[in-house]
């Protein structure tokens, strides 16, 4: 039996069937690394609840929440989940491992390609699409949820913040649960997460691949927020000069501040994006 320590794991450390490898990413919840089961030698994404939440039912909860949420829905575009369990009082979901980078390594290089991100986008709004007609709602949606392989194709993962018709409320209400950068206005406002502010947050993220930055990355903290209520984000002509009026106003549709004027499925938006780029 292995003996876990009482500090945030790091490469090197075993849990359960698992040893530790390398640091991939990490957040509010968890550490996520890639690691090694240790029986068959094959590679997982291993995400693990942060040390000082170990002990927090809520978050225990949500932790399995995203287990059932990538459970419920199988398309080739989710990245699918292995495993979800327990071990020396630490639990940990296992995903397949993904050779490759997301959407946020890429943009640490700056803005992409404008067919790049098109195709990103339908690749990931075919996954957001099965998740909508399931009943799911993402919350969470942003480029480093985004993972592109080494294919080309781009996978959309991370569904700690899912929110289906079944599952247990966890947020108080009023409670606002997501990335301040990609949060719709309805959220900030504290209204229910929909499929509607998914595409929100999709929208943040296709102008953020076009304009190397999100909408309002002169702002900070709370005013990042105001600004998804109540202002429009600077036009993208703004960044670059290889972009025609059709495509601009199709990325801006997903941004508008009523729900009711933004593509109503992410497939809609998709075709947009696509229809108007080439």
């Amino acid at each position: 039996m292995h003996e876990t320590p009482g500090r945030e794991l790091q490469p090197g450390d075993t849990l359960g069937p698992y040893r530790l490898e390398e640091l991939l990413g990490e957040g509010a919840m968890g550490l996520v690394f890639r690691a090694v089961r240790e029986s068959d030698g094959e590679n997982v994404a291993l995400k693990v609840m942060r040390f000082e939440l170990i002990e927090d039912p809520v978050f225990g909860r949500r932790f399995e929440q995203e287990a059932r949420a990538a459970a419920e829905v199988n398309e080739a575009h989710l990245v699918p989940v292995l495993e979800a369990g327990q071990a020396d009082g630490r639990r940990f979901l296992a995903s397949k491992y993904i050779a490759g980078e997301t959407l946020e390594d890429k943009l640490d290089e700056g803005a992409l390609e404008v067919q790049a991100t098109v195709g990103y986008v339908r690749d990931v709004c075919a996954g957001l699409n099965a998740l909508h007609e399931a009943g799911i709602v993402h919350r969470d949606l942003k480029p480093s949820n985004i993972i592109v392989d080494a294919g080309g194709t781009a996978l959309l993962t991370d569904f700690g913040l899912a929110k289906g018709r079944a599952y247990t409320v966890l947020t108080k209400p009023g409670q606002v649960m997501g990335t301040l950068d990609y949060l719709a206005p309805e959220l900030v406002k504290g209204e229910p997460a929909t499929p509607l502010t998914d595409i929100y947050a999709l929208g943040c993220t296709v102008y953020e691949c076009i304009a190397g930055q999100p909408p309002f990355a002169d702002k900070e903290g709370i005013q990042v927020g105001l600004a998804h209520v109540a202002e429009p984000p600077p036009e993208l002509s703004e960044f670059r000069d290889d972009l025609s009026p059709e495509f601009t106003a199709a990325v801006a549709s997903a941004l508008a501040k009523d729900p009711q004027e933004r593509p109503q499925t992410a497939l809609e938006y998709a075709e947009r994006l696509a229809q108007t780029s080439s």
